[in-house]
């Protein structure tokens, strides 16, 4: 969810407008964040609620066995569950120094979530400042291309297009990586290749959105990605503008959520490898300089 920034830069045709700011504006603005701040806070406690409900039946569950007369495959391997494996945690490096990687994981990494652990993810991305600083950077470009044109321009508009962001983010995060994840017993993370052919890799991240694994490790329709976006579509009815509310519009997101998906994935496959050459090119750069000396007389 991190990306949508960029492909909100890549997609809209900014223009200059919006009417002037005033100081008298400033104790609405305030309020409105507040408002949105409430918002989260609501949806912070009915996750904690659903937590105490569903985490004990959740992490009874481990993988499921495999009889032996029924042997995994050659290429598949067996998932350790939570209880199970070694207290080994895995580094989560950002990508260019600023960019969250909570929900990649290496696909040699064979260690499965809990329900406290998914949910623990689902907070980590909701609220990393990198979080706030594009839905601050979205909700400006929203402004400028007249995005949500219900909630109007000036400072008043903006601050609805910021809570509204805000709002977005925590549920989009709080369906798609804890509640169904859970319920379904599937993983939410991306499990970058970060190897071998390009097709295979490539073909890794387009079908994420809709291949992903189960806590046992095997391969997965991702029902917790579709209903994940569908429920948090829906949910935005209750702040969206008339305008953008309703049956429509709600699969139309939840849709279109779907290609920005693969975006998100390309990044996540193929981001470490653009790093890497970037800071190769700029060692050998600063190699290729010469040694300035200082000659002391």
């Amino acid at each position: 969810m991190w990306k949508r920034a960029i492909k909100a830069e890549i997609f809209a045709r900014a223009r200059l407008g919006g009417s002037s700011w005033s100081k008298s504006q400033t104790p609405y603005i305030v309020s409105l964040v507040l408002h949105a701040l409430g918002l989260m806070r609501a949806l912070f406690l009915l996750v904690c609620a659903l937590q105490s409900l569903l985490g004990n039946n959740l992490r009874a569950q481990s993988a499921p066995s495999v009889p032996a007369q029924f042997p995994l495959p050659p290429g598949a391997q067996q998932v350790q569950s939570p209880r199970d494996r070694p207290a080994v945690q895995e580094k989560h490096p950002r990508l260019f120094w600023v960019m969250p990687t909570y929900t990649v994981s290496n696909s040699s990494f064979q260690s499965s979530l809990s329900s406290g652990e998914k949910f623990r993810l689902s907070v980590q991305d909701t609220t990393d400042p990198f979080t706030f600083g594009y839905i601050a950077v979205n909700a400006g470009i929203q402004q400028a291309n007249t995005n949500l044109a219900g909630y109007g321009q000036g400072a008043a508009g903006y601050g609805k297009r910021l809570g509204a962001g805000l709002a977005d983010q925590a549920s989009a995060s709080f369906f798609k990586t804890y509640v169904f994840p859970s319920l379904l017993h599937q993983d939410p993370r991306y499990f970058r290749q970060g190897s071998g052919p390009f097709k295979r890799r490539l073909a890794n991240a387009i079908t994420r959105p809709v291949v992903t694994r189960n806590d046992s490790g095997r391969r997965a329709f991702n029902w917790a990605e579709l209903l994940g976006g569908i429920a948090a579509s829906s949910l935005s009815n209750a702040y969206y503008p008339a305008s953008n509310s309703g049956v429509g519009p709600t699969f139309k997101r939840a849709a279109a959520g779907i290609p920005f998906s693969m975006i998100d994935h390309l990044i996540d496959e193929f981001g470490p490898d653009l790093e890497r050459k970037f800071l190769r090119h700029t060692r050998a750069l600063d190699e290729s300089r010469p040694a300035h000396s200082t000659v002391y007389r």
